[in-house]
């Protein structure tokens, strides 16, 4: 697959932004964006790092609840 034919959408709440050429992390529950300390927006320049990243970031149930 092409470079600029990447899907906007890359697994559940990783997004790939095409103009920062950057994955994000959405959290799909509040729909609130992962961000650095000095509030700008977090950013990944590889799809592993945004899902370790998303894995703590996003409310998950646990086993019972």
């Amino acid at each position: 697959m092409a470079y600029d034919q990447v899907p906007r959408l890359h697994g559940y709440g990783v997004r790939w932004d095409t103009g920062a050429r950057l994955y994000r992390v959405r959290n799909e529950v509040t729909r609130e964006w992962l961000r650095q300390p000095d509030g700008e927006l977090g950013g990944f320049g590889s799809f592993s790092e945004a899902w370790s990243a998303w894995r703590v970031f996003e409310v998950h149930k646990r086993p019972g609840e």
